[in-house]
């Protein structure tokens, strides 16, 4: 027989602290659609009950084990955290990079590992290195993996995204200048220049790449090829996301016709570099971001690729060290 608890022989205290772990045992079992659906729904339900929105996180996060970096997540000049079994807790800041004193447990890795499985993702050998989204309510990750033999034991790099920045953000930032952004826009919009925002990792390319789409018109049939989750859903926009390259060839033989701009979340794979040619010949306008630290370096590896240039803004990033970590755009290429 399970013990009833009366109010009179317990303290408020105690009382509400049973209270709540009835609720977070009730929230534990919600379940809905995918994980990042099911982790929404229990910070929302978290949000109105606790009323309190860090706790609701906190809570969000217990319920799938990772409550360790709670203190992570809601410190906001925390860019980036990397996790390497029994090792302590790399902290990429604005203010640089530093170890934490927080151990990294197999069981927390474990954790990310457990979720690509959810989402579907294969943990192969011949598949040791991946990435994708994962949605927290306030919070979105983009979760990153290199699994053996790449890597002695398994490394998760996760970018911690906090807000969606827009151009007038970036321009606030001192990322771009007005004018700058103006040269951008006139070369996609009015002569429909395909682009590519390149730059080392950090630089502010996806940053760059999400507010230049916010940036354009609601009604325009957007395509994107979105592993990382690294896109908004919004509500007034024409979307449509496809989380691997191999589904691309059905959606360009349905819509290519109606298809506006075509966006690739990243140039990584042979695959990409593919995706991308093939929406240049069908004529369809198309962004992307690349690595590269230099603009030359950019365009040898689209040779490489027998991608042509000519009709591509390549639009280079930059990222530099002082008291804080500053992004801007070093240099922009177009002819």
């Amino acid at each position: 027989m399970p013990r009833l608890i009366e109010s009179e022989s317990i303290s408020p205290k105690e009382l509400k602290k049973y209270k709540l772990n009835k609720i977070i045992t009730l929230i534990n079992r919600i379940y809905y659609l995918d994980i990042d659906h099911t982790l929404i729904l229990r910070y929302k339900l978290l949000s109105k009950i606790l009323r309190n929105p860090k706790a609701a996180l906190f809570y969000t996060l217990s319920s799938i084990n990772l409550n360790l970096l709670y203190k992570f997540f809601i410190n906001n000049k925390i860019e980036d955290i990397v996790l390497i079994p029994n090792k302590n807790i790399i902290i990429n800041s604005i203010n640089g990079k530093y170890l934490s004193r927080a151990i990294a447990s197999h069981d927390l890795v474990e954790v990310f590992l457990r979720i690509a499985s959810a989402k579907g993702l294969k943990l192969l050998r011949d598949n040791p290195s991946f990435r994708y989204g994962l949605n927290l309510g306030p919070l979105k990750l983009r979760v990153s993996i290199d699994l053996p033999p790449i890597v002695s034991a398994p490394h998760v790099y996760t970018r911690i995204h906090r807000k969606i920045f827009t151009i007038f953000d970036l321009m606030k930032n001192d990322f771009l200048s007005e004018n700058i952004y103006k040269k951008i826009k006139n070369n996609i919009l009015n002569k429909r220049k395909n682009l590519i925002v390149t730059g080392p990792p950090g630089s502010g390319k996806t940053t760059l790449l999400r507010a230049i789409d916010l940036d354009l018109p609601e009604w325009w049939q957007r395509v994107y090829i979105d592993e990382a989750d690294e896109f908004p859903d919004l509500k007034n926009y024409n979307q449509i996301k496809i989380n691997t390259v191999d589904k691309l060839k059905h959606v360009f033989s349905s819509l290519n016709r109606n298809i506006d701009i075509f966006i690739l979340g990243e140039l990584q794979y042979p695959e990409h570099f593919e995706a991308f040619k093939r929406a240049q010949e069908l004529g369809i306008q198309t962004m992307a971001t690349m690595h590269s630290d230099t603009i030359e370096g950019a365009i040898k590896r689209l040779e490489n690729y027998k991608i042509d240039y000519n009709n591509i803004i390549i639009i280079q990033t930059e990222k530099t060290y002082d008291k804080i970590i500053k992004r801007y755009i070093k240099q922009i290429y177009v002819r």
